[in-house]
């Protein structure tokens, strides 16, 4: 048997153009309960970081997603306010394979043009904001993407569709269910140019969260 020859270590910071999903823990997949979906921020031959609605434990095991890595499990190591780190568990094979798939990924980006503009969905660069309820009740979520007539949203509950609920700053009904979130049809079309900016959670929300986060 050829014995696999590992590379050295490689890591690709700064993704902001990856969805996923992942799983919490390992009993029967719920949405708004252990699935849940997620942007890579960092990947590495043995380690990633997502920006997540949900944030499992420090040792809690994760199955996380990605269409351009594939399914790569592990456990929580570190927090952050946004998300959350996790180890890669996989053999040497395993690990040449994902290498081979990050520096495949990396060429692409720099061979590959984009324009947000001309896209019907876009995907924010801060994706991580709150969801609220007319009865004063919010919590994390992450946007998927959004256009100016919705948004696709991942959070810690699925809402019954009809349900009126308010994405950052702007106001819609839920409209469908699907397994890793919801989508919210917003009351009135947006203006592009602004919309980012009202999905983003309101200063005072974030301060709370993150003060949240430094005594936890």
């Amino acid at each position: 048997m050829s014995e696999v020859l590992e590379r050295p270590t490689i890591a690709l910071h700064g993704i902001t153009t990856v969805a996923g999903r992942y799983v919490i823990g390992a009993q029967t997949t719920h949405p708004g309960i252990n699935l849940f979906a997620c942007r890579l921020r960092m990947i590495g031959s043995d380690t990633l970081r997502v920006t997540a609605p949900v944030i499992p434990q420090k040792g809690e095991a994760v199955s996380a997603s990605f269409t351009s890595f594939g399914t790569l499990t592990g456990a929580v190591t570190r927090h952050f306010d946004d998300g959350f780190e996790m180890s890669i568990e996989q053999d040497a094979a395993e690990r040449e394979r994902l290498n081979m798939r990050i520096t495949s990924f990396s060429e692409k980006l720099w061979t590959t043009e984009t324009d947000r503009r001309v896209a019907q969905r876009v995907m924010p660069s801060n994706p991580r904001t709150v969801i609220a309820r007319p009865d004063n009740w919010s919590q994390p979520c992450l946007i998927v993407d959004y256009s100016i007539s919705g948004a696709a949203v991942s959070a810690a509950f699925q809402p019954e569709v009809g349900e009126i609920v308010t994405v950052g700053r702007v106001t819609g009904e839920v409209v469908r269910l699907f397994d890793f979130g919801f989508a919210v049809r917003f009351f009135e079309p947006q203006n592009a140019d602004h919309l980012e900016g009202l999905l983003e959670a309101p200063d005072e929300w974030r301060e709370v969260m993150r003060r949240t986060f430094q005594t936890a």
